[in-house]
């Protein structure tokens, strides 16, 4: 399912047909507060991502989409361990496209789209505290700071975990 979220940006499912995209912009910098050690080295593990995105979708566990801005390849987000009732957003922008608004767009209609559309109770969206331009897409939501916990053995991220509950 398509989702516009306004004139410019809309979402796309992930497909096949994005793994070269996706390869090409999932770098060191993009993964400084994802927890991975390392990008994929090569796009065949981009592709194992994409299909293990596409069976998620499948059972009902996740919902990985590609951002589009003005038509472009923006980014990737997903709402992820949805039988958990307890699910988490995550998401990422390209490097060249950060700083425009893209984000902040994306995680206010996800998040309420979410709760909206999801049987779920709340819906979590966990930051490393350190990623500032992360906190700054949430400011001005209904979130709220629910936990804080290391996360990590080779690569620790301090995350705040705020969640949307709902009402």
């Amino acid at each position: 399912m398509i989702l516009a979220i306004d004139h410019q940006i809309h979402l796309e499912p992930i497909s096949p047909d994005d793994a070269q995209i996706i390869f090409a912009n999932f770098n060191e910098e993009i993964i400084r507060y994802i927890p991975l050690i390392k990008p994929p080295k090569q796009v065949e593990e981009t592709m194992a991502f994409i299909e293990a995105s596409i069976e998620g979708r499948n059972k009902g566990t996740d919902l990985v989409w590609t951002i589009r801005f003005e038509q472009e390849f923006a980014g990737c987000c997903g709402i992820h361990t949805i039988q958990s009732k307890q699910p988490h957003f995550g998401l990422w922008i390209k490097q060249d496209l950060q700083g425009r608004g893209i984000g902040k767009r994306v995680v206010n209609f996800m998040l309420y789209w979410g709760i909206s559309h999801l049987d779920i109770e709340f819906i979590k969206y966990p930051v490393d505290r350190r990623n500032t331009k992360s906190l700054r897409l949430i400011e001005g939501l209904d979130l709220v700071l629910a936990n804080e916990y290391v996360d990590g053995d080779v690569k620790r991220l301090e995350i705040k975990e705020y969640r949307l509950y709902k009402k």
